[in-house]
């Protein structure tokens, strides 16, 4: 059972992403056919990203010995969302991003440069070295659960 710290640091990773024009987002999302359960995910017209919610070095150093966590899994690009201090830049896996939250204000400590978000077929410098090989299905799967909350008037974020 999620905490409620972590419950506000997907809340505020949700808000992050519709700031960087991820239009659709959602906290906390099971779908049938998807391994893995992001605590954010977001869509944007050619690309993916989730963020993972971490309150403790437990649960962060737990995640890194995931196989999502270093290859396919779900969102083009991933990033770890925590307390300031909670993980360092450099115990990152590769092509990692990571958020601090300190208050309500989110920090963007690592994560590449702009706001282009490119789509995994489209080469743009500096960006594909933060892409990450997707599961496809499992992303159809979420995309899919999203539409049917939706379609059921059930809310998509917490």
């Amino acid at each position: 059972m999620p905490s409620e710290l972590h419950d506000e640091l997907a809340a505020l990773g949700a808000a992050w992403l519709k700031r960087n024009g991820f239009a659709v987002v959602a906290t906390d999302l099971n779908a049938l056919g998807c391994r893995e359960r992001a605590d954010v995910i977001g869509f944007r017209s050619q690309c993916s990203a989730t963020i993972e919610s971490k309150v403790s070095r437990g649960d962060f150093l737990a995640d890194l010995k995931k196989p999502h966590c270093h290859t396919g899994g779900i969102g083009l690009y991933r990033f770890y969302i925590c307390p300031a201090g909670l993980i360092a830049a450099e115990e990152l896996p590769a092509r990692w991003g990571l958020l601090h939250v300190t208050g309500r204000r989110v920090v963007e400590v690592v994560r590449p440069r702009g706001n282009i978000w490119p789509g995994p077929t489209t080469s743009i410098a500096g960006w594909s070295e933060w892409q990450h090989e997707t599961d496809l299905d499992a992303e159809r799967s979420v995309l899919f659960s999203i539409s049917r909350r939706l379609a059921l008037g059930r809310p998509i974020t917490k």
